[in-house]
């Protein structure tokens, strides 16, 4: 047997080993619900891929292989396969946005290399690459990975698209980050894959928001830097999204439309502040 040159994924769920913790008492007693609620976090990971499994088997053939076990996925398929890099990445963002609306969150990263995928076994240098970026590079909640990826899209493109078409449909998924890396943007353009937009993106927005100040509240002790880091860098982007969605003219164009509901959720809508968080932090750490 020979490797494969194959573009893999490794997606970590972030908070597992607190997630199980949960789901027994103190006294050793089983909490059902919690169990329930990691059993059906689960499901939501499985649907996504046998979703697109079901539809693959409709169409074409794919190299694809999903493997799921514990708190990790990997994701890996042939890097020639035609349209595949946007396929995969557009179900790991269906993936996070899953698990955001469960106020579950993921990091991980995505690498091109030799690798072995099959449903009894997977190994090879490339995940190595992979489990190494997401450990040491990825570091915040996102799905990081370089430009080679978008440049494998490019060029196995599907024939009704040109190498510029592809490589933009892959990178309007995507945001670059302030290290150069780009990243899946589960923030503002989490907003074009909900089944209604106008009305679905204010509840997406509000769990989002709570995540964020939840996560930087439980994080304000100075032992738990490492954790304020990880949601300060989501606050960040959040803040930048309410910027879009908060323009005068959108909010105006969605009041003359009708929509004076949404309107009026953007109009009352607030970043979330740094300056309340340091307060906290400066109190917890005397």
């Amino acid at each position: 047997m020979k490797y494969e040159n194959r573009v893999v994924a490794f997606i970590d769920i972030l908070g597992f080993k607190s997630l199980l913790n949960d789901t027994t008492s103190k006294n050793g007693s089983d909490n059902e619900e919690n169990i329930d609620a990691l059993i059906k976090a689960y499901e939501t990971i499985k649907d996504v891929w046998e979703v697109d499994e079901i539809y693959n088997s409709l169409s074409k053939p794919t190299s694809r292989k999903v493997s799921i076990f514990s708190d990790s996925i990997v994701i890996s398929f042939e890097v020639g396969e035609e349209s595949q890099v946007f396929s995969t990445l557009l179900d790991i963002k269906h993936l996070i946005m899953r698990l955001v609306y469960r106020k579950i969150l993921c990091r991980g990263a995505v690498a091109i290399g030799k690798f072995i995928h099959t449903d009894d076994y997977l190994f090879g240098p490339a995940l190595v690459e992979a489990y190494t970026l997401e450990s040491k590079a990825a570091m915040y909640p996102r799905i990081i990975l370089d430009r080679d990826v978008i440049d494998v899209a490019a060029r196995n493109k599907p024939s009704q698209h040109s190498s510029d078409d592809e490589r933009k449909y892959v990178e309007s998924l995507l945001e670059q980050d302030s290290d150069g890396m780009y990243y899946i943007d589960y923030f503002f353009k989490a907003r074009t894959e909900l089944d209604d937009p106008e009305y679905d993106f204010p509840e997406y927005i509000e769990i989002l928001g709570d995540i964020i100040r939840k996560g930087l509240m439980g994080s304000s002790h100075h032992g738990k830097a490492d954790l304020r880091v990880k949601y300060s860098w989501m606050r960040e982007r959040y803040n930048r999204m309410v910027e879009i969605v908060t323009d005068k003219k959108l909010v105006s164009s969605l009041d003359s439309s009708g929509l004076s509901e949404v309107a009026e959720f953007y109009k009352d809508l607030k970043k979330i502040s740094p300056n309340k968080d340091n307060k906290a932090l400066h109190r917890t750490s005397r």
